[in-house]
């Protein structure tokens, strides 16, 4: 599943979004992101009740915008070290609960310019429940060029 702040059609996806960025010494930049990402995501196999009982994993990647304001025309931002976490927010369900995050992580080293791009592995229990929301913070450091 990709969900893209950047898409007009995605962006309502996108809530209680908070940014931070901050000058450090020897030029270095660090830059804070939170929110909340309504995913709707029903399980695979939800109307099939023959369907094996089991984790089904489900990549996530979410495409989030950096702060306006924070990178002038021309200017990109190099990612020196990345802290990401996405966690669970929303699970709703009528049978046993089965959702899990099983991995996330976001590339050090990658020059941005008006987004970052955070990925993410789901573990999936195929019994119907639907993961509605996921919460992200990211904390960068890096360097401003241009």
């Amino acid at each position: 599943m990709q969900i893209s702040q950047l898409d007009d059609t995605q962006q309502q996806r996108f809530s209680s979004q908070h940014g931070l960025h901050f000058p450090l010494p020897d030029n270095q930049t660090m830059l804070v992101l939170s929110g909340v990402v309504t995913l709707d995501y029903q399980c695979p196999g939800w109307s099939n009740e023959n369907t094996v009982i089991g984790w089904f994993e489900e990549p996530l990647s979410l495409e989030i915008a950096l702060p306006t304001g924070f990178l002038r025309q021309g200017q990109s931002f190099l990612i020196e070290q990345a802290v990401p976490y996405l966690g669970l927010n929303a699970i709703d369900g009528t049978t046993n609960v089965g959702w899990g995050v099983k991995s996330f992580a976001l590339a050090s080293g990658q020059t941005v310019q008006a987004s970052v791009q955070l990925q993410a592995d789901l573990a999936v229990s195929r019994s119907g429940e639907i993961l509605r929301q996921v919460g992200y913070h990211l904390s960068l450091l890096g360097r401003i060029n241009g």
